[in-house]
């Protein structure tokens, strides 16, 4: 089986209009002309490709694979010990990762995962030879290295809301904004929010996800479409 690297995500014209939309969108309305907004755009490319220190951009798959994974081992109940934590696990048998993944609903190969988890520092592997959950969250960068799929990802859900906003005007739904931040804040305190953050993330977090379950249906009246909701939490880092 391909390893989940050579499953690249490629994206294509349709892909790039759509995620380009509310920014297009937003310089029209800010009086750029079209000459003025692809200099800009032109001048953003040929900014990404001078030769400087940034992070090396990985292809890891679908990225939503990891996320399902770790949301699986820190909930069933066959993935956690007697107080309730995250087992240390074996890769195969019936309580293994490789059972874990096919129990997130994955079909990829549970090796070519673990790496990627491994590798991302989301799992780390013990003496004993099982694999330990380090991470309730999928983290997407370590060190030099970043994944590409969780960016895109979360590009064109930020830009897909954008465009069913700006397209949609009198829907019932819409989006809400709210923020918590500050400029006076040392470097370590900084770091200590990160941790608070993630933890009452967390928490919320999960909260939603219960909702969610407990008013899903299979599908809508008349088999149609029904719509994609959800919510992200992204942090802020300005250095």
């Amino acid at each position: 089986m391909p390893s989940q690297t050579s499953r690249k995500s490629l994206i294509n014209k349709d892909q790039a209009i759509s995620l380009l939309y509310p920014i297009a969108a937003f310089f029209n309305r800010g009086g750029m002309s079209r000459a003025q907004s692809l200099a800009a755009l032109s001048a953003a490319i040929d900014n990404v490709r001078k030769p400087q220190r940034k992070r090396e951009l990985e292809h890891i798959g679908t990225p939503i694979y990891y996320a399902d994974l770790i949301a699986a081992w820190t909930r069933e109940r066959r993935f956690l010990d007697s107080r309730g934590r995250p087992r240390s696990l074996s890769l195969w048998g019936h309580h293994g990762f490789a059972a874990l993944a096919r129990s997130a609903g994955t079909d990829r190969d549970p090796k070519s995962l673990l790496n990627v988890l491994i590798r991302y520092r989301n799992v780390r592997k013990l003496s004993n030879g099982k694999f330990q959950l380090v991470s309730p969250f999928f983290r997407a960068s370590a060190g030099s290295r970043m994944a590409f799929e969780p960016i895109v990802y979360f590009l064109n859900d930020a830009t897909v809301t954008l465009t069913h906003t700006l397209k949609s005007a009198g829907t019932q739904t819409s989006p809400f904004w709210r923020t918590v931040e500050s400029t006076q804040i040392s470097r370590a305190n900084a770091e200590k929010f990160v941790d608070f953050a993630k933890e009452r993330s967390l928490i919320f977090l999960e909260e939603m996800d219960e909702w969610l379950r407990a008013h899903s249906s299979v599908r809508g009246r008349g088999g149609k479409r029904q719509p994609r909701v959800g919510l992200g939490l992204f942090s802020i880092s300005s250095r």
